[in-house]
């Protein structure tokens, strides 16, 4: 069975990316691979080329405690990520009936969701990471990366989680928008909640067909057709309608083509402070 890609390290997300990774599971029956990736190794114990400060002897004996201080580095970072992966389980397992398997991947969390990709239903990622500021202006350097690298959905959490009562889908005709519909209409993860769907494009007719496949659906459908920059008329509709997700496609032929080119992604991420659910 496909699983929930799960990617969780030591920052203040961990435990919002298991609270969602938790819901998730209960909402489609799959199970969760909780991932911690470690990264590649690098070399930033490696002395500058010391050869005519040290004597030979002295350069020797100083190679060979940086490399053991690598060593006890790098078995620190796997017992470390273990501790982080012991503890994300343990928090879903106690809150609910789920599979909760884990993974520690000597890679960065590119290269490893590459190597689950056919494997995995949809992957979840915080939106900063612990090698982030702080500060609103910064997420997490793997975010962008992963998300145009995924052939699969991709969920980037916020600091904390909340059950989800209404959701966005942020809507341009594109054949990826398209395809964000047909998913939400088909899977079980959002079915009872209110649908909100939003066009910044002066043309609503497909907007119009889209709200009516989510009716079909079942679903409570709420359309929005309003001008503007996407950025800013999605944000303000997150805020305005308490939206607890917002669902994007990955790319477009319109505007909304904008969201993942350049600084305007990380614009929309910092001011929706909610999760965003990225079909490709």
């Amino acid at each position: 069975m496909d699983s929930i890609a799960t990617f969780i390290d030591g920052s203040t997300y961990a435990a919002s990316l298991c609270d969602h990774a938790a819901w998730a599971a209960g909402r489609v029956g799959a199970p969760v691979v909780l991932v911690h990736a470690l990264g590649r190794p690098d070399s930033s114990s490696a002395p500058a080329d010391l050869s005519g400060n040290l004597q030979l002897g002295a350069r020797r004996s100083l190679l060979e405690k940086l490399a053991q201080h690598d060593r006890e580095r790098a078995a620190l970072a796997v017992e470390r990520g273990r501790a982080i992966l012991d503890d994300g389980r343990a928090r879903m397992m106690a809150t609910a009936d789920i599979e909760v398997t884990t993974r520690l991947r000597r890679s960065d969390p590119v290269e490893a969701l590459t190597e689950m990709m056919e494997t995995t239903r949809f992957a979840l990622i915080g939106k900063r990471g612990e090698d982030a500021s702080g500060q609103m202006a910064h997420l997490g350097s793997n975010l962008e990366r992963l998300v145009r690298a995924s052939t699969r959905p991709v969920m980037v959490v916020n600091r904390a989680f909340r059950p989800i009562a209404r959701f966005l889908i942020a809507y341009d005709g594109s054949p990826s928008a398209t395809r964000a519909v047909e998913r939400v209409c088909e899977s079980p993860l959002l079915k009872g909640a209110e649908a909100h769907i939003l066009t910044a494009s002066a043309d609503a007719g497909k907007l119009t067909q889209a709200a009516g496949q989510l009716r079909g659906a079942g679903f409570t459908v709420h359309e929005h057709a309003i001008g503007g920059p996407p950025e800013e008329v999605i944000a303000a509709a997150v805020r305005d309608h308490d939206i607890g997700l917002l669902v994007l496609g990955k790319s477009g032929h319109s505007r909304l083509r904008q969201l993942f080119i350049g600084s305007t992604t990380l614009d929309l991420m910092r001011s929706c402070q909610v999760p965003v659910l990225i079909f490709p």
